[in-house]
């Protein structure tokens, strides 16, 4: 893929998710899709299949959520780097956090996904 189709794919992934859009999100996801996900001590949580993945995202938009892409830089003819901000409120809590990830596509579909989490003991309990 060119570097402007990765960087549209990218956007409309994050803009999917942020606008609770489920469906579309998903397919932009390969069905044999592994995740590398940071889990609360840091370390890394290694998901496989797209369905795996979709049961382990929290629900963005019933904590209030907003997700922002603040970039996207395509590295190569297949791979793409995300930054997003977080932001959510609930039960008295408040989540303002980073996240990078980077995603490996093929046909057209995201086949591997690394995230790398800024504050991962804080997204763990805001979101447990």
């Amino acid at each position: 893929m060119t570097h402007d189709e990765l960087a549209a794919l990218a956007r409309r992934l994050f803009k999917a998710y942020a606008g609770g859009d489920l469906v579309t999100f998903r397919s932009l996801l390969a069905d044999d899709l592994t995740a590398y996900v940071t889990n609360a001590s840091a370390g890394v949580d290694e998901v496989r299949g797209v369905d795996a993945y979709m049961e382990r995202l929290p629900d963005l938009r019933a904590a209030g959520g907003r997700l922002r892409v603040t970039q996207v830089l395509p590295v190569d003819e297949e791979r793409v780097m995300t930054m997003v901000e977080i932001r959510a409120e609930r039960g008295g809590r408040a989540l303002h956090n980073f996240a990078a990830f980077l995603a490996q596509v093929g046909d057209g579909r995201v086949t591997k996904l690394w995230m790398v989490d800024a504050l991962p003991a804080s997204s763990d309990e805001f979101w447990s």
